[in-house]
């Protein structure tokens, strides 16, 4: 994100090859990562996720499983917000 900032919430808007089980990610330095968030029952679509705000520079879906089994994870748009 360029510089740390308090985040809270995450937007999801996932293609056809959606995650089932994934988790949001956050770090301060690309090397450390802190779970926020994690599922195993992803299902497409949209998916609005909140969490207790943290601060962060960086932030990633970290994919476990995919929801199709012959196709990836795609992500057609990754909104970050918060204050």
């Amino acid at each position: 994100m360029g510089q740390e900032y308090s985040i809270d919430t995450v937007r999801l808007l996932w293609e056809t090859a959606y995650g089932k089980a994934y988790k949001i990610q956050v770090s301060n330095d690309n090397i450390n990562w802190n779970d926020v968030y994690s599922t195993s029952s992803g299902d497409g679509g949209i998916d609005n996720i909140t969490f207790e705000p943290v601060n962060a520079r960086y932030i990633r879906v970290y994919g476990i499983e995919r929801g199709l089994i012959d196709c990836g994870y795609s992500i057609f748009e990754f909104q970050v917000y918060g204050n």
